[in-house]
């Protein structure tokens, strides 16, 4: 779990694990930023922080459970793919650390 904070107040986290779910290696299972902090990047440098770790586990295919349609866009612009209609995935998460900023 990593934790985004500004002079020390939480602003966002994100958190993952391994897993096998639908053939995966990983799953994002959340990911937040406050509503004041949302559109400033913040979630984009937190799934790279995530993304950084998950790489690290030699865990590439990676799968999250969307949740929320307003979300779908975030993830899309950042690579994975629909799963189904709940789930999204990355075919492989090293998409994330080398996309452009």
């Amino acid at each position: 779990m990593w934790l985004a904070e500004v002079d020390g107040s939480p602003i966002g986290y994100t958190a993952g694990h391994l897993t096998r779910r639908y053939d995966c290696d990983g799953e994002l299972q959340w990911i937040y930023v406050t509503r004041g902090f949302r559109r400033q990047y913040v979630a984009s440098e937190l799934l790279e922080l995530l993304a950084k770790w998950f790489v690290e586990q030699r865990a590439y295919r990676i799968c999250v459970d969307v949740g929320d349609d307003a979300a779908r866009p975030f993830y899309a612009s950042h690579g994975a793919v629909d799963l189904n209609r709940h789930w999204m995935v990355w075919e492989d998460i090293r998409r994330v650390l080398a996309a452009p900023h």
